[in-house]
């Protein structure tokens, strides 16, 4: 068995930090670019990682943190299959407000799919209300008259009976008498949800006003150690990987695995 001398490590080290990050990312793929754009959109400018879209590729940030920008002016973004409507932004402060496109200017819609935030990546601000909307409701002869909370909605060429709810199901008495086919949950902004019960034909106007969003970059601390290493952040979307970028490659990532197999291996050859 040959022996591994002090000079045959050193080559393999320098191998090791020659060999590039393998990625499935396209050849042609500009990942310099990361570096000098930024997501812009309406009100919403300059974001950078995370989030991407417009001018920014899809590889300087994960998925999840995707905007489109609608018409050059309205940025979206979706989450568990619903599509958002992004107001406002703090990245300090990693909050965003976002109201439902379904149910912008819009106080019906079809898509009977509740808000959720129990990811990773998305979970509930604070100061927001619990708002219930029942669709498809069949009229009672038990009411003996109109309920505030009573709203119209076109379906199959019928005019349905919807209701708005604030707070916990049980409350309303309307509920233990009507019966409706669909209902879905949407958070609301709580001193909105104020001024719902006191007039409830500001619905439309309260849906508009969006809700509070916390977000998590679930892989931040990847990110942190790549901007110390001098590099920019990025995301392999194929393999599902964060991805560190040195100009326009990716940087190099040497295993150390190698090199204490390779240690080992000369430590037992000189005994």
């Amino acid at each position: 068995m040959l022996s591994l001398s002090f000079t045959t490590i050193i080559i393999a080290i320098l191998i090791i930090f020659s060999l590039q990050h393998t990625t499935s990312l396209p050849p042609h793929a500009s990942l310099s670019s990361c570096h000098v754009t930024s997501f812009n959109c309406g009100a919403i400018t300059n974001l950078s990682y995370p989030f991407t879209g417009g001018d920014r590729p899809s590889f300087c940030g994960p998925p999840q943190f995707h905007f489109n920008c609608q018409n050059g002016v309205v940025p979206e973004l979706n989450i568990s299959s619903v599509s958002y409507r992004v107001i406002h932004i703090n990245p300090e402060a990693h909050t965003l407000t976002l109201a439902r496109l379904d149910l912008w200017n819009e106080t019906c819609t079809h898509v009977y799919v509740n808000s959720t935030f129990d990811g990773p990546s998305f979970s509930y601000g604070s100061g927001n209300q619990n708002l219930a909307l029942f669709y498809e409701c069949k009229p009672s002869s038990e009411l003996t008259k109109t309920p505030e909370n009573l709203f119209h909605c076109e379906g199959n060429g019928n005019k349905n009976n919807s209701y708005s709810l604030v707070g916990p199901f049980l409350l309303d008495p309307v509920l233990s008498i009507v019966e409706c086919d669909e209902h879905i949950e949407v958070p609301i902004l709580k001193e909105q949800a104020d001024r719902l019960v006191e007039n409830r034909s500001l619905l439309g106007e309260v849906l508009m006003k969006g809700f509070n969003v916390n977000y998590t970059n679930p892989y931040e601390s990847e990110c942190l150690e790549c901007l110390g290493s001098g590099g920019q952040c990025g995301f392999d979307s194929d393999d599902n990987e964060p991805i560190c970028i040195c100009g326009d490659r990716l940087c190099p990532t040497p295993d150390w695995s190698w090199l204490d197999e390779l240690c080992t291996r000369a430590r037992k050859s000189q005994e």
